[in-house]
């Protein structure tokens, strides 16, 4: 974790927690060393950019994100999954009051902003929901989501890229994987 999550009791601010830049470095440096990469929950521009820096694989979630900091992505080549849905799916299930429901409406617009700009940028992304399986909400939030990067602007077909050769890329799966074949 580069950072904490973001706080449904503060709104506009990320929880405490999370690696600093210098241990961030070191945990892509061993996980490397035995052939693996480092995803990183990172909110917030500091930590966001703290974990492209050390050359994380992937950003998950990303919320407050900043142009500056999709630039440093982008240069890095570091994947970003925007996960949107899964600030929305905490929001409703903690029962938030309006006022957080309506922070919340106002953070996924700005992170659906960020999302069609990290696209038009040629940030690398991947689709992700922060579901853990065997959750019987996994197929939901997944469609969710593919509709989420379509509400950004992002063509449904330029979707279904990322959410297969992106994916795929992410995993460093050989360029043969990649993609949508017929079943036929």
């Amino acid at each position: 974790m580069a950072s904490g999550m973001v706080s449904l009791k503060k709104p506009g601010t990320v929880t405490e927690g999370g690696f600093d830049g210098e241990e961030l470095r070191f945990i892509v440096q061993e996980a490397a060393r035995h052939g693996l990469g480092v995803m990183a929950h990172a909110n917030g521009e500091p930590a966001i950019s703290a974990a492209a820096a050390a050359g994380v694989r992937s950003v998950e979630h990303g919320f407050f994100m900043t142009e500056s900091a999709l630039e440093l992505l982008r240069q890095q080549g570091t994947f970003w999954t925007p996960t949107v849905g899964a600030l929305v799916r905490a929001a409703d299930a903690a029962g938030a009051p309006n006022e957080t429901k309506r922070f919340v409406c106002r953070l996924v617009e700005e992170h659906l902003q960020m999302l069609q700009r990290a696209w038009s940028l040629g940030v690398p992304l991947a689709v992700g929901t922060d579901c853990v399986l065997p959750d019987p909400r996994y197929s939901e939030a997944y469609e969710a989501e593919l509709a989420f990067f379509e509400q950004a602007g992002i063509p449904s077909e330029a979707v279904t890229r990322i959410a297969t050769e992106g994916g795929a890329r992410l995993l460093g799966l050989p360029s043969s994987e990649w993609g949508v074949r017929s079943s036929e």
